[in-house]
């Protein structure tokens, strides 16, 4: 009887041990591949965001979290005609954990007061970003930060 207690000790003792081996490299898994991607900060953010392929489609991004969007960019990024008088204000936050590297953006027309949301993916060189968004157009272009068009990532 002696013998089937300690068996049955033994046996729990193993499972434990798998289900802390199992939790742990799960554990493990996600805070390495967060780890992975360097968070942005402001500094990484703020300034001229400018089309690779075309000059007139410019982002300007500032330290406070507001943000303009000049007429091209309105169209691409929002699928809309641009305001009255061409530009539209933002707001932009921090993606989270989850998405280290990304910006999300608000941006309301000034004529309609429609809001489009959209996020701004910076590459790891922080030179580049892409726009992601539901209301993005297919042709939405890659930008670069400060108006260099020749950056490679």
């Amino acid at each position: 009887m002696a013998d089937e207690g300690r068996a049955s000790l033994r046996m729990a003792g193993v499972m434990a041990a798998v289900v802390a081996v199992v939790v742990g490299g799960s554990v493990y898994g996600l805070v390495a591949e967060s780890a992975g991607k360097a968070a942005i900060g402001v500094g990484d953010v703020e300034g001229a965001w400018i089309a690779e392929d075309d000059g007139d489609v410019r982002l300007v991004m500032r330290a406070d979290g507001s943000a303009e969007l000049e007429p091209k960019a309105q169209a691409e990024a929002c699928a809309w005609v641009p305001a009255h008088d061409g530009r539209a204000a933002a707001t932009w936050t921090f993606g989270d954990i989850d998405d280290p590297r990304v910006v999300h953006i608000e941006v309301r027309h000034p004529d309609t007061a429609e809001r489009c949301y959209f996020d701004l993916d910076v590459a790891e060189s922080g030179k580049r970003a892409t726009v992601y968004g539901e209301q993005a157009s297919p042709s939405v272009p890659t930008y670069v930060r400060g108006g260099t068009r020749a950056v490679t990532n």
